[in-house]
């Protein structure tokens, strides 16, 4: 199984009938994720994809192993998480199957299927609700928007 791991686009010639498993090291700062708010930590990933092929569909499940940054809820530090949700994504080249918006359409001489929309969607729902730099963190003053994390300012007190 052939994926070339900048475009996150796989090869579907390379695919045999019934289950393709493949290990593949990504380097996710070179991927244009397209989330706000949201990039890869400068850190390698590794995506274990199993591809079940079955006429002339293609089921992807996996994991992406891979951690990212978003701004911390309190005083916008880099705040760290780890994707968690499963890779998931059906392709299929039959036409019949063109009224199920959850199936991606390839061209029947199509030989390649992204797979960025689902690694996209499971970095989403990885998404911490409240993101935090760490679990004590003290944000910012409302005042002066000074960091409480480094210290206090003249519009709070120690420990406030």
């Amino acid at each position: 199984m052939l994926l070339d791991c900048a475009s996150l686009l796989l090869d579907l010639s390379s695919l045999r009938q019934g289950s393709n498993s493949g290990r593949f090291e990504l380097d996710t700062v070179a991927i244009a994720w397209g989330i706000d708010d949201v990039r890869p930590a400068p850190m390698k990933a590794v995506l274990d994809l199993d591809v079940s092929f079955r006429d002339q569909s293609f089921i992807c499940r996996g994991r992406l192993a891979a951690v990212f940054e978003t701004p911390c809820a309190r005083c916008m530090a880099p705040a760290t998480f780890r994707v968690t949700e499963p890779i998931f994504a059906v392709f299929s080249m039959d036409g019949s199957l063109e009224e199920d918006p959850s199936i991606v359409k390839i061209p029947r001489n199509g030989r390649f299927a992204s797979l960025l929309d689902a690694l996209r969607e499971a970095v989403i729902l990885s998404l911490p609700g409240l993101p935090l730099c760490r679990e004590d963190c003290r944000g910012l003053c409302h005042v002066c928007g000074a960091d409480l994390n480094e210290g206090t300012c003249e519009h709070t007190g120690p420990g406030e």
